[in-house]
C-alpha cells in the first residue's frame, strides 16, 4: 500500500484515526515517496512546537520511523528525473481544478511509478487530485 505522510505519521503518534490506519496497514507492505523522511521529521517537529507530543516523544517517533525505514518494513521509494518529470505532467493534468502542492504532485508521480494498491492519504487536495485522475483511494 503507498501511504503519504499524513497517513504515515498516525503510525507513530497517536490520533483519533491511529488505531483504524493502523489496523488497515497490518501485515501490508508499506511505500511511500522518500520524501516522507524529511517530511516525517517536519510533522513531528510541529506536533512538538504545537504541544501535541513532548520533545522526549518526537525523538522516540524518529527514532522508531527510522528503524521501519532501515529494517525495510517502510519502503521509500527514491526521487529520479522520471518522477519529477511525471510530478510536473500530475499538477498540469489536475489544474485548474486541483492546484496541486509540490510534495504532493511528488507523492502522486511516485504513487503512479510503483502502483502499489490504493493510495491512503488524509490530504484533501491530494484526494481531490487522485479522484481527478480516477487513482483508487481508500476511504
Amino acid at each position: 500500500m503507498y501511504v503519504d505522510t499524513s497517513i504515515l505519521a498516525k503510525f507513530f503518534v497517536r490520533e483519533s484515526d491511529s488505531d483504524e490506519w493502523v489496523e488497515r496497514a497490518s501485515g501490508s507492505f508499506l511505500a511511500s515517496s522518500e520524501i516522507v523522511y524529511a517530511e516525517m521529521l517536519s510533522a513531528l517537529l510541529r506536533k512538538e512546537q504545537t504541544g501535541i507530543i513532548s520533545s522526549k516523544e518526537r525523538e522516540k517517533s524518529w527514532s522508531e520511523f527510522e528503524r521501519q525505514v532501515h529494517a525495510r518494513d517502510i519502503h521509500l521509494i527514491p526521487l529520479d528525473r522520471i518522477i519529477m518529470q511525471s510530478a510536473k505532467r500530475v499538477m498540469l493534468d489536475v489544474y485548474p481544478h486541483v492546484l496541486l502542492r509540490t510534495l504532493d504532485a511528488i507523492h502522486l508521480a511516485t504513487y503512479l511509478s510503483t502502483i502499489a494498491g490504493p493510495l491512503y492519504t488524509d490530504d484533501r487536495r491530494m484526494r481531490d487530485a487522485a479522484l481527478f485522475l480516477e487513482i483508487p483511494l481508500v476511504a
